[in-house]
């Protein structure tokens, strides 16, 4: 959602004009009262969620947002290119469903989305994609981008061919990060000491994050590091009850906060403060837009392949593991106890400020779009669901 926003208003402020087609929910509990607002240049409609609460637990059967199907009809057919930054769901379904009336060409960016999943999710996802002929729609989309050569593969078993495939990588709102607080501020707020080692995880608490793999792998470099902290920054998605019940029985409740969502400066203080970001994902999402804010920030990352960023560890930005809790403690260590850590980490933030922001990434698009909807359209109009 955050890369979303943010490649919307960077294509706002290259002529583009764009519509966003969305649902009212904020997380599983909350919701906004504002159905149309403009913000930065975007137009912003919203549609109410019958439930908030299952939408969020089961996209797929209830992500039915009341208004949205015919929204999406009607400004389907006034727009020139129709963007869905979805995967799965009735939504993705009936964006496709209203460009494919229209005669309006679609660009489908899955943002990870149409990966195989692992556990119960494989043979859901597997049986979905049959039901709902996602190569069908993969097909149908004029152009799908992929933002790694992992995600690349993915859409090409999957039916996509090469003239179809544009390799777009995320990108980090560079303004956020080209000035940095002093360090301190959110360990004072959140009790952690001066020098504690502070192990950081900012995001959604969902089961496809691996908080338990984390956590394992905090228990273990505890061994070496005992003095070593975890926080963990964000709202509940599923998987809150299995964090505190696995911080109990590994007896890491002092070790362990457990923190409300953060955004904007504090989002950014919390990055600084940090000595290591974490993901431990267990399911392919490809690129971690947190991880790249956190290298914005100067802090180096452990990641594991699920959620890796290009380069990591060749510019110096930290350690990519196996999703196991021994590997990625390993991995932690590895940072931890790097001497040249904070070097290291400044190359990397260099590296992500000149050439991984969402100013790169809105030109790549931009040029899809402009080309897609043809060179009569001087200022293309956008649809984004």
């Amino acid at each position: 959602m955050r890369f979303s926003y943010d490649l919307d208003r960077a294509l706002s402020r290259r002529g583009l004009a764009i519509t966003v087609a969305t649902s009212d929910q904020v997380d599983l509990r909350y919701r906004t009262d504002k159905a149309d607002e403009e913000i930065d240049g975007i137009t912003m409609r919203r549609y109410p969620n019958p439930s908030n609460y299952l939408a969020g637990r089961l996209q797929w059967l209830s992500y039915r947002p009341v208004g949205l199907r015919r929204a999406v009809i009607d400004l389907a057919a006034a727009c020139d290119v129709v963007h869905v930054t979805e995967a799965r769901g009735p939504h993705v379904r009936w964006a496709f469903a209203a460009a494919r009336a229209a005669g309006v060409p679609v660009v489908w960016s899955p943002l990870g989305g149409l990966a195989e999943g692992v556990g119960i999710r494989k043979p859901y996802r597997r049986l979905y994609d049959r039901v709902y002929r996602t190569r069908r729609l993969i097909g149908e989309a004029r152009a799908i981008v992929a933002q790694s050569v992992h995600e690349a593969a993915v859409l090409a078993r999957l039916g996509a061919q090469p003239h179809q495939v544009r390799p777009i990588e995320l990108g980090v709102d560079a303004s956020r990060f080209r000035a940095l607080p002093a360090r301190g501020a959110f360990r004072r707020a959140a009790g952690f000491g001066e020098r504690q080692p502070l192990v950081l995880f900012m995001g959604r608490f969902h089961p496809t994050k691996g908080l338990d793999v984390l956590m394992e792998a905090a228990a273990i470099a505890r061994r070496a590091l005992p003095d070593l902290a975890v926080a963990l920054v964000g709202w509940d998605h599923g998987a809150l009850r299995t964090v505190r019940r696995r911080a109990r029985a590994l007896r890491l409740e002092e070790a362990v906060r457990i923190l409300p969502p953060l955004f904007g400066d504090f989002a950014v203080q919390a990055y600084v403060d940090a000595d290591v970001f974490a993901v431990a994902a267990t399911l392919y999402e490809e690129t971690s837009l947190a991880a790249l804010e956190a290298l914005a920030a100067g802090t180096p990352c452990v990641l594991t392949r699920q959620c890796e960023v290009r380069g990591l560890q060749d510019m110096g930005g930290g350690q990519v593991t196996d999703c196991a809790p021994e590997a990625f403690a390993t991995g932690l260590l590895t940072v931890l106890e790097d001497p040249h850590r904070v070097a290291r980490a400044r190359s990397a933030r260099r590296t992500i400020l000149g050439s991984r922001t969402i100013e790169h990434s809105a030109e790549e698009y931009a040029a899809v779009f402009r080309g897609i909807a043809g060179v009569d359209a001087e200022r293309p109009h956008h649809l984004a669901l």
